[in-house]
């Protein structure tokens, strides 16, 4: 009997294939993404080893560095743009070295003409300057009077500024009423010279009586023997039926300190001697010396979101002991280009004022003002 031949064992299955490339393609999603994400730190890092590099780099006496841009020097103080606190005010004193990324103008004490170049390093507390020239200047740090002065610092030109306001304003004191104020103010600034004209002048209508008005005017020049120190000369003229005063006239001379003069804040005093006149509708007038001083101050504490401001000026007599004071504070709240809304307060006080008068005259104001 024969027998049947066995049927060949099937052959073991082979596993499908892979297409061609799948495996490859299945595998680039992850690794363009992690490629990708290299390329973009090693673009950052990059990006932020050049923005080191090419920052000014200010060094300190404690050995801290700040980075960004020097803006200006001015009144011993340094600001700086930075991109992590804005713009900061150093004070000269405390750097021992400066270098910057791209040519600054310098004035230096003494020296008429304008230096134009890089700031290059230098020993500690000088300075070292490239100009386009290839010559380089190196100096002590004090004598660097401005960094990228305004034209007025510069010599090269006179800044005109000023501010109007208008506001409506309640009194109280010598005469009770709800009255317009109205008041401005212009300065010329050059290197070495400083003029202010300012007036103000009020419209008040008490109840059951005629409107009065009241004014003020108040002109100063100021001659800078440097950066901080100045000599001036001022006038003052003023007019007030509340206060029983038909003119106060006031004029002298005497000495000043800037204290500060930058973005941030402006610090001045003044003192000195002055000549008064006063005449009065019923009491007896007055001619008298007097000791007169001043002080003005403004800041950005906050930013320029909002601005504090005070100013009061005096004279003491120097023949009797009596005092007449003229203050205002207030805070700005900038609305548009140039323009703020303000309160403010006034006060004006005299020790001995005439008989029946008060001694205090004060003055809320709210209202709008304008600055170019």
């Amino acid at each position: 009997m024969e027998r049947a031949a066995r049927a060949p064992a099937p052959a073991p299955a082979k596993p499908p294939e892979a297409a061609p490339g799948r495996g490859l393609e299945r595998r680039r999603p992850h690794l363009s993404l992690q490629r990708r994400g290299a390329h973009f730190l090693l673009a950052a890092a990059l990006a932020s080893a050049c923005a080191i590099v090419q920052a000014d780099e200010i060094v300190l006496r404690n050995g801290d560095r700040i980075t960004g841009e020097a803006v200006a020097k001015s009144a011993d103080r340094l600001v700086v743009r930075t991109g992590y606190a804005g713009e900061i005010s150093i004070a000269w004193r405390e750097i021992v070295s400066i270098t910057t990324r791209a040519p600054v103008e310098l004035v230096l004490e003494g020296e008429p003409a304008l230096v134009r170049g890089q700031l290059v390093p230098a020993p500690a507390g000088r300075f070292a300057v490239e100009t386009a020239e290839a010559r380089r200047i190196e100096a002590p740090l004090d004598a660097v009077a401005f960094l990228n002065p305004k034209p007025y610092e510069a010599g090269t030109g006179i800044a005109y500024t000023g501010r109007a306001a208008l506001a409506a304003a309640v009194s109280s004191g010598n005469v009770d009423s709800r009255h317009v104020h109205g008041r401005a103010e212009l300065e010329a600034r050059a290197r070495e010279h400083r003029t202010r004209v300012s007036a103000r002048i009020e419209q008040r209508a008490e109840e059951g009586e005629e409107s009065a008005v009241g004014w003020l005017t108040n002109t100063s020049h100021d001659r800078f023997l440097d950066p901080r120190r100045f000599v001036y000369a001022r006038g003052a003229l003023e007019h007030d039926r509340a206060k029983d005063l038909r003119r106060r006239a006031a004029g002298g001379a005497g000495y000043g300190v800037q204290l500060a003069d930058g973005p941030r804040a402006r610090l001045s005093l003044r003192g000195g001697l002055d000549y008064v006149v006063e005449s009065r509708y019923d009491a007896a007038g007055e001619r008298y010396p007097a000791l007169g001083w001043g002080l003005e101050a403004a800041a950005t504490p906050w930013g320029p979101r909002l601005e504090l401001f005070h100013e009061h000026y005096g004279l003491r007599n120097l023949e009797r002991d009596a005092v007449v004071l003229r203050s205002k504070s207030g805070l700005r709240v900038p609305l548009v280009t140039g323009m703020s809304a303000t309160g403010q307060l006034n006060v004006d006080w005299e020790s001995r004022p005439p008989p029946g008068r008060a001694s205090t005259d004060t003055t809320l104001l709210f209202g709008v003002d304008y600055a170019w």
